[in-house]
């Protein structure tokens, strides 16, 4: 909230009062929208940030302390952030609906919890995930999105299916079937799904459909972010010399789906803390910390350099390193689309939160990169994808193969040795809800909530790599058996005691998300 999405809006306002165009699709996560208007919320931020300003000042009066101007800075900063955020009436929605009423940017929806849609047990589980989530963007901004964030940009065409709890193996639909079916226009991929297929099928073998779960690569590390640049170069012997620089269409069951492909160029050039901007030895390094109060002081320095090696901050110099980075971006892009034959889409793809909270100075990058766009770049205009969707006209049709954009390009880090355990929990859950909806309707919404929770696909993620498991296996446990509570209470329809009253209760108090959607006929 401090560190990207306000300064985001608040540079949304400055371009507007200069006359500058933005033009952005801005994802905001099903999840994320019910978390920023809980009732709890405003009063959340405004204590943390009030104990940010009480630690600058600390830092500020402290006899080891960092140089004044830098504690003097994060005073202002935080101060500014609680101001801005009391003028939206602590509801930041508000500003980025505002800002879509304008023309400025097209907001787009995901699946409800973020599941790994082509891993899902089950269609009904993949429709749930859709309904739930574009229901809930619809009663937070108002209307229905012509665009969807595909979870982790996986992809699955239609045939054959492979359950990563047990290897078994279905005819299933295609992903593209249940977005055509509820009207979203477009969606976004990884390069390689359309550069070229993967010598490797989606679900981890190298020949063959894999003929079980334990056949997947398990290796542990990032999946996304700038790892997964790498996984967007295509296998020479199978590349298909399409270009990611045009819109393509997806047939489906009923209509076509437009599809946008991430640039890698630009991709590399944002995401790479090692030889993109972020890792610039003047920017604000991320991960040293002043203790007790948690403020950066120091810049990057070296990149691979030790934490103790950094040198202080300078936000001057920083400010002249964004305006570098900003000229160069605009170039690069510039020299990308002169490369084609034809006039060239230029998706550049990256999670909101890189800017201002992993690279501080990332939203005054964004900021200059619009200035500089507007002040005269060559044959380049700023879209937002549904605008660039429109611009191409009718787009040529392709076959995509299943892929992510992660780790090898394909399902490897959600579907490995380690995660099966999850998985079957995931099934598990499904035959729960099932016997939930069966037996006790009135307790439906909130299995399927827990359900929704369970299919996170961030616990998989954390699973694999070793990052967060053993968080990620609490949160397993939880939602997997807050499902089995509810399933055992359905069973006890009108033999219920206080006692499951109270486990109810507790329930609900710590579980709030999706309520209209899911008390909705037919959402669960």
């Amino acid at each position: 909230m401090a560190e990207s999405y306000l300064p985001f809006l608040a540079a949304a306002r400055r371009l507007a009062a200069d006359g500058v165009p933005l033009k952005a699709t801005v994802g905001l996560t099903p999840v994320l929208c019910e978390q920023l208007r809980d009732p709890r919320f405003p009063a959340s931020f405004r204590r943390y940030a009030a104990h940010r300003v009480a630690a600058a000042r600390r830092d500020l009066g402290a006899s080891d302390g960092p140089p004044a101007g830098l504690a003097l800075h994060w005073i202002a900063f935080y101060e500014e952030a609680r101001r801005a955020f009391d003028a939206l009436g602590g509801d930041l929605l508000s500003g980025f609906a505002a800002l879509e009423e304008k023309g400025a940017i097209e907001l787009i929806s995901s699946a409800a919890t973020h599941g790994f849609l082509p891993l899902l047990p089950t269609d009904a589980a993949i429709s749930r995930q859709l309904d739930v989530g574009l229901a809930c963007h619809e009663r937070h901004f108002g209307r229905r999105p012509r665009g969807l964030w595909l979870p982790e940009c996986a992809y699955r065409p239609a045939g054959p299916w492979l359950s990563p709890a047990d290897g078994r193996s279905e005819e299933r639909r295609g992903i593209a079937d249940f977005l055509v079916e509820r009207g979203i226009g477009h969606t976004f991929v990884e390069t390689h799904l359309v550069t070229g297929r993967r010598s490797s099928h989606a679900y981890g073998a190298s020949d063959g459909l894999h003929a079980g779960p334990a056949g997947a690569e398990g290796a542990s590390g990032e999946a996304r972010g700038e790892e997964a640049d790498g996984a967007g170069a295509r296998d020479p012997a199978s590349g298909t010399g399409r270009s990611p620089h045009r819109v393509w269409s997806v047939t489906a069951a009923g209509g076509s789906l437009a599809v946008l492909a991430r640039d890698p160029a630009t991709s590399e050039r944002v995401w790479s803390g090692m030889v993109g901007y972020p890792g610039d030895p003047w920017y604000l390094e991320f991960h040293r910390k002043h203790a007790p109060g948690g403020l950066r002081y120091w810049r990057v320095t070296d990149s691979g350099g030790p934490l103790d090696g950094k040198e202080p901050w300078d936000p001057a110099r920083a400010a002249e390193r964004v305006a570098a980075h900003a000229a160069h971006f605009v170039s690069l892009v510039e020299e990308v689309a002169a490369e084609e034959e034809r006039p060239a889409v230029v998706a550049a793809m990256f999670d909101f939160e890189l800017f201002g909270h992993w690279w501080f100075e990332g939203v005054a990058f964004l900021e200059a990169v619009f200035r500089r766009l507007a002040s005269g770049a060559r044959d380049v205009v700023p879209a937002t994808s549904a605008e660039a969707v429109v611009a191409a006209g009718e787009p040529e049709p392709i076959d995509l193969p299943a892929g992510s954009w992660g780790r090898g390009g394909d399902f490897r880090v959600w579907s490995s040795g380690a995660t099966v355990p999850y998985w079957r929990e995931v099934e598990r859950g499904e035959r729960r809800l099932a016997e939930v909806l069966a037996l006790d309707p009135e307790l439906a919404p909130a299995a399927a909530r827990q359900l929704l929770l369970l299919q996170a696909s961030d616990w998989p993620f954390l699973v694999e790599n070793g990052s967060a498991a053993d968080y990620a296996q609490r949160r397993i446990a939880r939602h997997a058996g807050a499902l089995a509570t509810l399933a055992a209470l359905a069973r006890r329809r009108g033999r219920r005691t206080p006692s499951d009253g109270r486990q109810l209760a507790r329930l609900a108090r710590r579980d709030r998300l999706f309520a209209p959607e899911l008390e909705a006929p037919g959402l669960t």
